[in-house]
């Protein structure tokens, strides 16, 4: 990637928060206990503030901040939720959060200085989803949610 590249890449950011939003409130409507019901909402609750908070961003460079939902996607994703256990779910999301999560690094590295906290904040909100499905792929539920729910400035009540 290059700086020529930069900011029409930032549409991607915002991009992955409306996919990742989509994702969690239909997860939440199917949600097979209380426990994933609140795991779902944590994370449907951290993707709606980082949406919120990367508008700014985009609309300084004028940047459309539209909000098309790829609705195929998201059936895929809630069938492979229902036909597994939560640990191979959550196994089969880890690299994909790792793909956001490269992406989001190369977006980082291009741009100027004036972006950097607002794309360092991406980085680290990409970090605590994979945190999360890797530990709770591995099985270690005790403190899996506790990085996400510290990106939150309004987090659920549990």
């Amino acid at each position: 990637m290059t700086n020529s590249e930069y900011p029409e890449c930032l549409r991607e950011l915002l991009d992955s928060e409306i996919f990742g939003e989509a994702v969690s409130l239909a997860l939440l409507e199917v949600a097979k206990n209380e426990r994933e019901k609140f795991q779902f909402a944590t994370l449907l609750q951290l993707e709606t503030e980082t949406k919120a908070r990367l508008r700014p961003l985009l609309y300084r460079y004028g940047i459309s901040l539209a909000e098309p939902v790829p609705t195929e996607q998201i059936e895929e994703i809630v069938s492979g939720y229902l036909a597994s256990s939560w640990e191979e779910f959550a196994a089969a999301n880890t690299a994909v959060v790792q793909g956001f999560l490269d992406r989001f690094n190369e977006i980082a590295r291009i741009g100027p200085e004036e972006d950097r906290e607002m794309l360092e904040s991406m980085i680290q909100h990409e970090q605590a989803i994979l945190r999360w499905f890797d530990m709770e792929s591995r099985g270690e539920q005790k403190g899996s949610l506790d990085a996400v729910v510290a990106e939150l400035k309004y987090p659920l009540p549990s």
